[in-house]
This record gives C-alpha cells, structure tokens and sequence, in this order.
C-alpha cells in the first residue's frame, strides 16, 4: 500500500557531466504528469512518461531534471557579414569626405566594436544522444526513492486505518448487542397499541393474526442484514490493507457501502444508545475517508 504523497531525487554521472532528477507527488484523483526537461530533451518526454506512469498510477506528478550546462551543444562563432560591410561601407563614406587613412582591420575593428562577432551553441545530436543513459539512471533512481517515501507514508496510513476498524468492529457490536431489546421492546409496544385500539371498540383481536402483523411491523425495525453486510464490508477493507497494489479507489468504494449500511440502521431505530454508536461509527468512517484520499 502507498500513499500518493512522495518525493525522490536521483543523480547519474556520464561524460558531460551531472543529471538530476526530482520527482514530487501529491493526491489527486487520476494520474496527472507534469514534466520540466530542457527544450533539447523534450523528445525524451515519452520514455520518461512511460518510466514513471509503469511505478505510479495516481497522483498528480511533478518531474524536473537539470542537466549540465554544456551537454548537447558546441561553441559556433559567428561573423555577421552585413554588418562588417555596414562598417566597411562607412569606411569608404568618410574616405571620399576627404580622410585619406589606410583602410580598417579585423584587429582594429575588434577594438572599435565586437558586434560583428559573436559565439553561439549549436546542438550536437552525439552528445545529446550520450546524455540519454545517463537521464535514465538518474530517473529509475528517483523512481526508486519516490517509491520507498510512498510506501513508508503508506504504511503508517494503513496502521492509523487498521487502529480505527478496529474501533469500527467494536461499536457494530455494541449495536448488534441492543438488537433483541429493540426488538422485543418494539413488539410490546406494538402489541399493547393494537390491543387498546381493539379494546376501545370492545372487540377482542385474532391471536395468530396480531402476532402475524406484529412480526411484520417489527422486521422494518430489524437491522440484521445491515449488520452482516457491514461486519463483510469490514473484513473486505482489512483485506485491502494487506495488499501491495493500489486500493484507494476500492477502499473509497467500501467506505461509501459502510456508510450507507449504518445510515440504514439508524434510520431503522429510535433508540437513544444505538443513535450514539451510530454517530460515533459515522465519525470513524469519515476519519477513514480522509486517510484513504492519501492513498493511491
């Protein structure tokens, strides 16, 4: 199990140099990818895309790598033509104003202006090419670190949940414990009504047909089934604990189902200790909920 929050960096050495990559992953419902490579490395987006979607499957993921400043690319000078000619042109201009001086040299021109000179980095595809194996150690080792601060996170989220099932299993107990009271207390009830009904009109009421309609009336009150499928809903999250693949999503299934099974129960009685359990059961589950947005 592991939760959606993390973090990993990893570093790979090659031949120009140091690759860095960090990876951050907070919650978030689907798996969002968002990726910061160097403009020369953005071919590379889909093997690292393919990386990291093979170790995460939700959680919005933030990716940066930092390469070295020199890597894929070599020094070019550039001489700008038109703008030597512009100089020289100038030049010529001033000499038919009547300056007789000897024309001006590359030697002299640099000390004049460096406009004209510039030096520019062009990419060079072998040395972009020999800093991929390099990118690709640095990632599976971010990778990996990410992987082990989400599964530590994970596991003190599955801890924290394991403590409040437990807590879940205790009060559906209690609860379980009040049924034949309720029961039996609904049916003196009911029974005592209908034998006033009947006596205020002096009449006297079929046995087999009062307990008949009694038994009835006292099933709407019965949350057995409620109980079961809530005791089965428990034993399928326990499950889920125990496993290594991501359960966020079956889990926030199952606390939907665990929900709506108490919601049942308390909607059935009207009974003032069964209405405390059941607001105390609701308040655990809801504690469930919040732990189980951090998982992936």
């Amino acid at each position: 199990m592991r939760s959606m929050t993390g973090y990993g960096r990893g570093e790979a050495v090659g031949a120009t140099g140091t690759v860095t990559v960090e990876i951050r992953t907070v919650n978030q419902r689907f798996l969002e990818l968002n990726l910061r490579l160097p403009r020369t490395y953005m071919y590379l987006e889909d093997m690292v895309r393919n990386h990291i979607t093979a170790c995460i499957a939700r959680g919005r993921v933030e990716v940066f790598a930092d390469f070295p400043e020199a890597a894929g690319t070599v020094p070019h000078i550039c001489v700008h033509k038109e703008l030597v000619q512009a100089y020289r042109q100038g030049l010529l201009a001033a000499q038919q104003e009547g300056f007789d001086e000897a024309p001006l040299t590359l030697s002299e021109l640099l000390q004049v202006s460096t406009d004209w000179l510039t030096v520019e980095s062009k990419e060079d595809m072998a040395a972009i090419r020999a800093v991929e194996p390099v990118l690709l150690q640095a990632l599976q080792a971010a990778l990996q670190a990410l992987v082990k601060t989400r599964e530590s996170e994970g596991a003190r989220l599955a801890a924290d949940i394991q403590r409040r099932v437990r807590t879940l299993q205790g009060l559906i107990e209690k609860i379980w414990t009040r049924r034949e009271l309720i029961l039996q207390t609904y049916e003196q009830r009911l029974t005592k009504k209908i034998g006033d009904i009947f006596a205020k009109h002096e009449q006297v009421p079929d046995k087999a047909r009062l307990l008949q309609e009694v038994a009835i009336y006292a099933d709407k009150v019965d949350f057995t089934e409620e109980v079961v499928r809530f005791r089965s809903h428990m034993l399928q999250l326990e499950g889920l604990l125990k496993e290594t693949a991501p359960v966020g999503r079956r889990m926030d299934f199952l606390l939907q189902e665990l929900n709506r099974e108490v919601n049942t129960i308390g909607s059935k009685v009207s009974d003032i200790e069964v209405t405390a359990v059941v607001l105390q059961v609701k308040t655990e589950l809801e504690k469930i909920r919040e732990q189980i947005q951090n998982l992936e």
